[in-house]
């Protein structure tokens, strides 16, 4: 795929490589580039020969969270509500392949409430996350009050939210809110290779794990028992489970002298 005005776009092997381009407003997220950044989730779904997709920002920082046009334009009575950015978290939420956030710089608002709804996010040293809801007269969006607390824990989601301060990544990593910080210089390699290593692995058994972890956020364990259950019987025995045995079995004879 090709770059576009609000959204570079490569793809590598079976990784693409989405690149929020607004690096003069911090990758702040307009509905231009909501629109765009949903809609290349989309195909991107569709596109079989894609099997990770990661997501970071051009120049300094990650994402400064909605741009401070979208509040005027709400105040004037020019845009319904948050609307035209609002459904942006419903597309990464629905996106069926691994999806990695890369965080570097400022993660400001929408930056940091976007975070859960990606499977794994890593962060650079010297990023920091921060959102400053109650200090704009807001509150939370993107379903974080359900998803932060349940990742982060709640008493550390009251701290981030109420308290409105920067969370620096050794924090954040402690806390939960990202899985690694890498060096600045090193982050980009580092997760392109933990993408690498997912889009080899069985793209069936990879799809069904993240949906069974995302239904078993909002379910009790009896009903996860069952879920997982119903998809392991249709998977034990199929095609990618019998070509990852014998390959496995493969690789052990291999090994010995």
């Amino acid at each position: 795929m090709s770059s576009h005005d609000y959204l570079q776009v490569s793809d590598d092997g079976g990784v693409r490589i989405l690149t929020l381009n607004r690096p003069e407003k911090k990758n702040a997220i307009s509905p231009e580039l909501a629109a765009e950044l949903s809609r290349t989730l989309d195909e991107t779904a569709a596109d079989e020969t894609v099997r990770v997709a990661v997501i970071h920002g051009a120049g300094d920082s990650f994402c400064a969270g909605a741009d401070l046009g979208v509040f005027l334009a709400i105040g004037r009575g020019e845009m319904e509500g948050p609307k035209k950015v609002g459904n942006l978290h419903r597309h990464l939420r629905a996106f069926p392949k691994p999806l990695i956030a890369a965080a570097h710089g400022q993660a400001v608002g929408m930056g940091v409430t976007l975070l859960p709804h990606f499977d794994m996010v890593y962060a650079a040293e010297g990023a920091s996350f921060l959102t400053p809801f109650v200090r704009l007269g807001l509150v939370l969006e993107f379903g974080s009050s359900f998803t932060l607390a349940r990742l982060i824990g709640r008493q550390r989601a009251n701290e981030l939210i109420m308290g409105a301060r920067p969370l620096d990544a050794a924090t954040a990593e402690h806390w939960g809110l990202v899985n690694r910080v890498f060096p600045a210089a090193e982050m980009m390699r580092r997760v392109r290779e933990i993408a690498a290593g997912l889009a080899e692995l069985p793209p069936g058994a990879v799809a069904a794990c993240k949906r069974l972890i995302r239904q078993g956020e909002e379910s009790s364990m009896e009903d996860a028992i069952s879920r997982e259950d119903e998809v392991l019987s249709g998977l034990y025995g199929g095609p990618e489970n019998l070509r990852a045995v014998e390959a496995f079995l493969e690789s052990r004879r291999q090994r010995v002298p």
